[in-house]
């Protein structure tokens, strides 16, 4: 890592020519002095470093790193520096080697853990990168923003089950604070541990009543059937206070009709429903026209030539319009050996932002790159990877041109269930602002399947129709169906009567802690992450009792008799 006098001049030469490209000020040029005639110091180097760093010029700053590391070898924070220009500058192997040097040298450095732990994230190494923050918080003295900041970071990587393994001592530490409490709640929910979900929850709600998503996240921790739930006194309670703020206040409102709607109260339900929807609406004001432009622009662009196959992987986009079953068909998917579930991934609707209407094809692949990493992962291999964000339709040519050898499986529903679905649901995202209105959801659903037919006429790659009626009352058939599809053999026979018999309604409310010991054989696995706004009922049997339920609702929703088109 030396430099000789002729490497050193040229480094000094190409520092001036980056560094003249920017105004970052004298100080950086009475440095640069300083260091031609070699009486800057330590500190003055690390300060003009980082300066380099936030001005965005990480070659020159790895300059001014290397020679200063050729002075001081053994500096850590020379050494985190340097690795944080590699990482800019695309060397991330290299970074990801001075990080892990400077880690090993330092264990008691906090941002070299970190740093490297965003890096792997990045590169789909969500495992590694989780280990990494999981040593950090076990290394370090721990602070609540530390706590606080290992849990999300724990979501973010999907690492749910790891997150609930230190959960309860991140509590112990803080036993009430509301927010921990939130957030460790809505983890144990996830992973289907709904007594410990709902105490936590309960507890949080009653510390700080602004903890929006607790008061919704509550109400979705059991089925209720009695009206002396104290969880339903607790969300009535919620309508009457004048302290929750406008978000925890929404929240609340559609808790409590998803309460009633258990109860089979379906007036209070659907009056309460109203409310909450109308209130919704015009927080999260929804641009139709823009929905339509967009829909007109998808079919003028003409779908990019696709990239050259890569059959390690095969991509599968669960699509289709929320609630109509995206979340049954990748659980069901997920009890092949060969199957991943990533869940609902938000990169494709990132990476259509960035390249535009007409990609390069280094670009595409490059974007191609990116998110297949992100499906594959660090864990055990497998064959086929879904991502079952519904919202993926919007954008099935990028798919198609990314990955020629990708699977749509496309999920219809009648619009009418679709359309009480989402508007019993808060979701809270600018995606879903047209989910407020039966009128939305209609012009929403009519550009959704406008743009479905037109995908059917252009695509190069294979799409199943799978309606989600049919998937309820002949599971083991559709099933068989979906993995010859995808290429797979039949699920190994020990693994079938997991997908037999469907249920014909939903089971009867357990206690919530017996629901995920006692879990039906073709449920969730207890610590399998289901993170969508259908994590109760994706862990009971598959049941056919939704299948028309939109008629339950019509003589008070009447305006649900237009929506009749499958969706």
């Amino acid at each position: 890592m030396s430099l000789s006098s002729e490497q050193y001049a040229v480094a000094m030469a190409d520092l001036r020519r980056g560094i003249g490209q920017r105004q970052l000020g004298p100080a950086i040029q009475q440095f640069l002095g300083r260091l031609d005639v070699g009486k800057a110091g330590i500190q003055q180097w690390i300060q003009s470093a980082e300066e380099l760093l936030r001005g965005n010029l990480a070659v020159p700053a790895g300059l001014v790193l290397e020679a200063g590391l050729n002075r001081w070898a053994s500096s850590t924070t020379l050494r985190y520096l340097y690795g944080v220009a590699l990482r800019l500058s695309g060397h991330v192997r290299e970074a990801e080697q001075m990080f892990r040097e400077v880690i090993a040298a330092e264990p008691s450095h906090a941002d070299a853990p970190l740093a490297l732990a965003f890096m792997l994230r990045e590169q789909g190494r969500l495992a590694a990168a989780s280990e990494t923050v999981l040593a950090l918080w076990r290394r370090h003295p721990r602070t609540r923003m530390g706590d606080m900041r290992t849990l999300r970071f724990l979501q973010e990587c999907q690492r749910h089950a790891e997150a609930e393994e230190i959960s309860q001592d991140i509590l112990d530490a803080n036993p009430r604070d509301a927010e921990l409490l939130a957030v460790t709640g809505e983890i144990s929910l996830v992973l289907g541990r709904f007594g410990s979900a709902r105490r936590r929850l309960r507890l949080a709600a009653e510390l700080d009543p602004r903890q929006a998503a607790a008061w919704l996240r509550l109400a979705h921790t059991h089925k209720f059937t009695r009206t002396d739930d104290p969880d339903l006194a607790l969300l009535e309670q919620a309508q009457t206070r004048d302290d929750l703020g406008e978000a925890a206040a929404l929240c609340a409102a559609f808790g409590l009709a998803k309460v009633h709607d258990d109860l089979g109260d379906r007036p209070r339900a659907a009056q309460l429903l109203r409310k909450a929807n109308a209130d919704s609406r015009a927080a999260f004001p929804w641009d139709l026209r823009g929905w339509q432009r967009f829909v007109e622009m998808q079919q003028r662009t003409r779908v990019p030539l696709p990239l050259p196959v890569d059959e390690r992987v095969v991509p599968v986009f669960v699509v289709g319009l929320p609630r109509s079953g995206t979340t049954l068909v990748a659980s069901q998917l997920a009890k092949h050996p060969d199957v991943r579930n990533r869940s609902e991934l938000n990169w494709i609707a990132a990476l259509a932002a960035q390249l535009g209407p007409e990609p390069t094809s280094g670009a595409l692949a490059t974007a191609a790159h990116l998110y297949r990493s992100q499906l594959r992962q660090d864990d055990a291999p497998a064959r086929c990877y879904v991502d079952k964000n519904p919202l993926n339709f919007r954008h099935l040519g990028l798919i198609a041109a990314m990955f020629p050898n990708a699977r749509i499986i496309h999920c219809r529903r009648d619009l009418r269930d679709t359309a009480l679905s989402l508007w019993s649901q808060h979701f809270a995202h600018d995606d879903m602002n047209w989910a407020y209105d039966f009128g939305d959801i209609g012009d929403y659903a009519r550009g959704y399947q406008s743009l479905m037919d037109h995908w059917r006429k252009v695509l190069p790659v294979r799409v199943l129709e799978l309606d989600y009626e049919s998937l309820v009352a002949n599971t083991a058939a559709d099933l068989k169906r979906l993995f010859t599809f995808l290429g797979l053999p039949p699920l190994p026979a020990a693994d079938k009567s997991a997908v037999d018999k469907p249920a014909a309604e939903k089971p009867a409310d357990k206690t919530a802690e017996k629901s995920v010991e006692k879990a039906p054989r073709n449920a969730a696995a207890p610590r399998d992450a289901i993170a969508t706004a259908s994590v109760w009922q994706a862990r009971q049997n598959v049941y056919a009792s939704s299948v028309g339920r939109w008629k339950a609702y019509a003589p008070l929703l009447p305006e649900m008799e237009k929506l009749g088109i499958k969706g």
